[in-house]
């Protein structure tokens, strides 16, 4: 458990820091802090918080206005998953502590197949006497279904990911609260994959549904790996069998792992002063349906809001009219958010306060020493060098049990590509968008309000230099523009492929006395949700 600093702790703080440099050691601290703030923002699941209802939410621009903040509901019980399917045990014919995964997926759920079971019965029928008796057989067919089939599993685990450098992964995990922990599910799993030579930091995220080998016990969701490490005394306890799992089904390993709950979030970002988010989608922030005599739905148009604890809370955490792959991206991109917000050297004055915010919000086996060594890597890494990486449709198939639990199969051959790619250099082409630095305007050719801030946040995360938004000479463009003012040909070719601008679109103006090197308007065609 990481605890809020003494003294003479904090006086040994301030001495590693003074080693590193005055400058690394203020991004040092922004590190401690970010990694405390990525943790806690994993905690988005599971039931409602019981905390007070959203305060109203200010747009940076005033153009969006959230609808009326609802009231919390009744924080449900908690209760445990039922064990693995006696069918599935009896199908487990090694030792229960081998390391196993599965290697063959169902394709179809068959159909029940009928099975005669004869069972013929004599009826003696009376008739008139005379010299024979003639029986009656009666067959009766019962049909007998056939179990939904299981995958079968090798002992052979899924490859280790292959990887050079100095790579350092942390495993995310958020549960409801971090009292209980034989009876919570780990319902939000992020893997966080901090490469320091090429100064890259890559996020996984795995559905809490996925359909796992959990060594030891057997096949189950993989949420419910780290309540029964927990409970039964794995060695690592409930982190080591999680990281047992990813390593075995994934082929991830796990070098340190931070275990949080969503008690500390709301504070951690009220103690930011808040966090500017850049709201693409429309998002309804409320958790459950509403009933007779309820609050109303509240959902969140697009725009820049500048949200407190509360709302962030509600924005990480909701699936309401959107699945877990939806909610998966939302947090990534407001971990990408406070990670812009917190790297300024500004962080320093809100120290005091977010240690105290921090203080009991969660647990993890790093040390301070582990996380002042990232120091160097916040110095130099860039935007597009935070990767976001999904386990979703395109990696897993839909697929119901014996039982009735609706899971998610994982494809190996889908997820072993998406795997190798949180190691993956940076393309040639990522790096000659930065040597380019083409400045690049984006206006609104549209009513619909704030669009261009919307694009510019998106097209900034791809490593675009946007210089500047504003609203076109028309409000009625049908489609998308781009008008090249001086050449910059990987900035334009990412633009293109980013906004789906047909090449008739683009227009080739040169011009060396304009303000930009690109302007984009954008017209009806653009959707940012896509």
């Amino acid at each position: 458990m990481i605890k809020v600093s003494t003294k003479p702790q904090a006086r040994r703080h301030s001495q590693v820091l003074r080693r590193l440099g005055d400058k690394q050691g203020r991004l040092a601290l922004a590190l401690i802090l970010l990694l405390a703030i990525f943790s806690s923002l994993v905690a988005g699941c599971g039931t409602n918080p019981t905390t007070s209802p959203v305060s109203a939410i200010s747009p940076t621009v005033a153009s969006p206005t959230p609808s009326p903040s609802p009231t919390w509901t009744a924080r449900p019980t908690w209760t445990a998953l039922p064990t693995v399917p006696a069918a599935v045990q009896e199908m487990l014919t090694i030792a229960p502590t081998a390391t196993l995964l599965p290697t063959t997926i169902p394709t179809d759920t068959p159909s029940p197949i009928p099975s005669p079971s004869a069972t013929a019965t004599r009826t003696s029928t009376p008739t008139p006497s005379g010299p024979t008796i003639t029986p009656t057989l009666t067959i009766t067919p019962t049909l007998k279904p056939t179990l939904t089939p299981t995958p079968q599993f090798s002992p052979t685990p899924l490859p280790t990911a292959t990887y050079t450098g100095d790579v350092l992964h942390v495993l995310l995990m958020g549960l409801d609260s971090v009292k209980n922990l034989g009876i919570q599910n780990t319902d939000v799993i992020i893997v966080l994959v901090v490469n320091k030579d090429t100064k890259q930091v890559s996020m996984l995220s795995i559905p809490r549904d996925l359909w796992v080998y959990i060594p030891t016990y057997g096949w189950s969701r993989i949420n419910v790996a780290h309540k029964i490490g927990h409970r039964t005394g794995y060695p690592g306890g409930g982190p080591g069998l999680l990281a047992d799992t990813l390593k075995i089904n994934l082929g991830i390993p796990v070098d340190h792992w931070v275990r949080v709950d969503f008690q500390g979030f709301a504070r951690v970002v009220d103690a930011l002063g808040g966090v500017e988010m850049t709201v693409a989608c429309p998002v309804n922030l409320r958790y459950m349906r509403t009933t007779a005599g309820t609050d109303e739905e509240m959902t969140l148009q697009p725009g820049v809001y500048h949200m407190d604890g509360a709302t962030a809370l509600r924005y990480v955490r909701t699936r309401r009219g959107g699945s877990d792959f939806d909610r998966a991206q939302r947090q990534h991109q407001f971990l990408k958010a406070m990670w812009d917000q917190t790297k300024s050297a500004g962080i320093i004055l809100k120290l005091p306060s977010l240690w105290s915010a921090l203080k009991g919000s969660y647990e993890t086996d790093l040390t301070l020493g582990d996380v002042v060594s990232l120091a160097p890597l916040a110095l130099d890494i860039q935007p597009q060098r935070i990767r976001s990486r999904y386990i979703g449709a395109n990696q897993t198939k839909d697929w119901t049990t014996a039982d009735g639990w609706e899971v998610l199969l994982p494809l190996p051959d889908k997820i072993q590509p998406l795997v190798a790619s949180l190691y993956a250099s940076p393309s040639a082409a990522e790096d000659q968008v930065a040597k380019e630095a083409a400045r690049i305007q984006v206006r609104n050719g549209t009513s619909r309000a704030q669009l261009a801030q919307i694009a510019a946040d998106r097209l900034r995360w791809y490593g675009l230099n946007v210089v500047d938004t504003g609203p076109a000479e028309t409000p009625d463009l049908k489609q998308t523009q781009i008008i090249v003012f001086k050449e910059s040909s990987e900035a334009l070719n990412l633009l293109a492929r980013v906004l789906k601008v047909r090449p008739e679109n683009i227009k080739k103006q040169p011009d060396p006395n304009q303000p930009a090197d690109i302007r984009v308007i954008l017209g009806d065609d653009y959707d940012p949700c896509q």
